[in-house]
């Protein structure tokens, strides 16, 4: 990663710290203006900057879980409730739904040991 690139994440950081450094110089060095640094910086400047980077605050957020893995497990627990699972059987499907990476590969996983099943 870049200078360039490491100033375009870090921008809106970058200019909050000078706004408040600036307006803290002013306030102590008996500045009467010191709040105007404030007001314009954070009201106008901070704005400005972001655009301008085109930062957007959602890009960090983590996507939400996937309501998939959820179901699944919610079927093989009603199947299992059903009676249509032994505890053994149970056990198993949670098991490999567990160690899949995904619901797709769980289904296709389950799909391969029927066909497996149904040709013995």
């Amino acid at each position: 990663m870049g200078v360039a690139e490491n100033l375009r994440n870090e921008a809106s950081g970058v200019v909050a710290l000078l706004v408040l450094g600036l307006g803290f110089a002013a306030l102590f060095t008996g500045q009467s203006w010191f709040w105007l640094v404030w007001v314009i910086g954070f009201a106008v400047v901070l704005p400005l900057v972001s655009i301008a980077f085109g930062l957007d605050d959602d890009e960090d957020e983590p996507e939400p879980p996937r309501d998939e893995d959820a179901e699944a497990l919610e079927e093989l627990k009603r199947r299992y409730a059903r009676g249509e699972l032994d505890e053994d059987e149970f056990e198993a499907r949670l098991e490999r739904l567990l160690e899949t990476e995904d619901v797709e590969a769980a289904r296709e996983y389950v799909e391969r040991g029927r066909e497996r099943r149904e040709a013995e």
